[in-house]
């Protein structure tokens, strides 16, 4: 979930700043979840512009706001929530935006919404935070409807409710909101919420992918790689990875690589593999460290680097890619490429055989040859004990 930026208004139009990244939602009785406010008013702030060290646009937006103005009283909470122009204070923001949002200003009611979605103001409430989207997304605002869109579709505080979540997805979508085209695609790729229509997700992910959704640009180049919702055209998948690739998408990284390595869709040129694969290996994607590995190895585009090779493949297998592990082992075994070390070899092929290498088997039976019986055991015991790395540690 993206660190959440709130919702600062004006007099003359309300502005979205930035949204939540959550996936569906639905409407939550609000008799029920937001009466808080109606029960119990929300009142003033205490604080008074000469009691702490205010900025003065904060200080006059401090005054407005006691005078009743509901866009300085968003103004205030926004300030008070975030540090910017007055000390940190969590309940007071939340104070000034309830008593924007019971005067009906969407962009309070979306703060409010957040606050109690993320948790990090007030105690953590998706019933609550789904109440104040319901009425932030019926005053027309698109942050508000993708985010109750993602409580919906996941049940999270609301009963789950597929199609309400399509129908919000698609009329922010409709208004331009791009991360809505993307789960309106999903949601038509899947059939969730409403019926299943591979065209009309190959449609919406296009829009999406055209409005630089790197996620929509990875699944667009997928979808014309099998034809899948449009025709079939490998030159228009790869120039979809291409752009996804650019714009740090790591599993496009990785098949744009592929592409240039097997020479599909595009000419072969593995330099081009190498820059792609090192992008991709770079955030742990264990395949694209495998493939550089073997490259490194078979040189030719700038030589062979037995050393950079043999760090990449122990990287991939201390991450726990079996294929890694299994590649490692045979390397160090039959000492050509790699500096022999058989009781290394003979860890990393038994890691590999216990997580469903079979291949792995034959040469770690080889191994165990070379080797004593406490070598075997205590190799045995490592492999036991073997826990993958995260990504990124």
């Amino acid at each position: 979930m993206m660190f959440p930026v709130f919702c600062r208004t004006t007099r003359v139009r309300a502005v979205l700043a930035a949204f939540l990244t959550l996936a569906a939602a639905v409407l939550v009785p609000l008799a029920q979840q937001a009466q808080a406010s109606k029960s119990a008013q929300a009142q003033p702030s205490v604080l008074e512009p000469d009691e702490t060290p205010f900025t003065p646009k904060f200080r006059e937006a401090l005054a407005k706001a006691q005078g009743g103005d509901a866009h300085a009283q968003n103004e205030v909470g926004l300030a008070l929530a975030t540090g910017n122009g007055a000390p940190k204070s969590p309940a007071e923001a939340v104070r000034w935006w309830t008593l924007a949002a019971d005067k009906g200003l969407t962009d309070a009611q979306f703060n409010l919404g957040l606050a109690y979605d993320q948790g990090g103001l007030i105690a953590q409430n998706a019933t609550l935070a789904a109440s104040w989207y319901e009425k932030a997304a019926q005053g027309g605002n698109l942050g508000a409807m993708y985010n109750l869109a993602g409580l919906l579709g996941s049940g999270n505080g609301v009963p789950m409710n597929l199609a309400r979540a399509a129908q919000l997805y698609e009329t922010a979508a409709g208004r331009g909101h791009v991360k809505s085209m993307y789960n309106l695609a999903l949601a038509y790729s899947r059939g969730q919420g409403l019926e299943r229509d591979n065209a009309k997700a190959a449609q919406m992910m296009q829009k999406a992918a055209e409005a630089n959704h790197p996620r929509a640009q990875y699944l667009l180049a997928q979808m014309y790689a099998q034809g899948l919702g449009l025709p079939k055209d490998v030159g228009a998948s790869v120039k979809w990875l291409e752009r996804a690739a650019k714009a740090g998408h790591v599993r496009a990284q990785y098949s744009y690589a592929l592409h240039h390595q097997l020479g599909q869709g595009t000419p072969r040129n593995l330099a081009t593999a190498q820059r792609w694969y090192r992008e991709a290996a770079k955030k742990d994607h264990t395949g694209a460290q495998c493939n550089l590995a073997l490259l490194l190895l078979e040189g030719g585009n700038g030589g062979k680097n037995p050393a950079e090779a043999e760090r990449l493949l122990t990287r991939a297998a201390e991450l726990g890619d079996p294929k890694a592990q299994h590649n490692l082992g045979l390397l160090l075994l039959e000492g050509r490429e790699l500096a022999k070390n058989v009781p290394q070899a003979y860890y990393w092929l038994s890691v590999s055989a216990r997580h469903g290498q079979a291949e792995a088997q034959a040469p770690r039976e080889q191994a165990a040859k070379e080797l004593s019986r406490s070598q075997i055991a205590a190799q045995d015991a490592r492999a036991a004990a073997f826990q993958a790395k995260a990504p990124g540690k």
